[in-house]
């Protein structure tokens, strides 16, 4: 009996703790930065674009991203917006990761 109530306890526990770990922004903004690029993967030539870049000139990489965002797919712009937008706002879900206290192990 007493077995079987702490099976039961420690399940409603791994249970809490697993909603609460899924539900941290810090995780599912990665998990939106991941798709993001799996997405635009799928759409750019990411090798390609890197060896372009890697051809132009130092003086003309303006142009050239100038170029590269004028004529490519509205789809491609939303997709790099969003994994921009991913990206950045990681570094506002550490700030306010932080601020809460979470992950920080208080002693005393």
């Amino acid at each position: 009996m007493q077995h079987r109530l702490h099976n039961k306890i420690m399940r409603r526990v791994y249970y809490t703790y697993a909603l609460r770990t899924a539900g941290d922004p810090l995780l599912l903004h990665g998990f939106l930065a991941l798709g993001m690029l799996i997405a635009l993967s799928y759409f750019v030539s990411i090798g390609d674009v890197l060896h372009n870049l890697a051809e132009a000139k130092v003086g003309h990489l303006g142009t050239y991203f100038y170029n590269a965002i004028t004529n490519t797919e509205a789809w491609t712009l939303i997709l790099l917006g969003v994994f921009i937008y991913a990206v950045i706002s990681v570094r506002f879900s550490f700030r306010t990761a932080h601020r809460r206290g979470v992950g920080v192990v208080q002693v005393g």
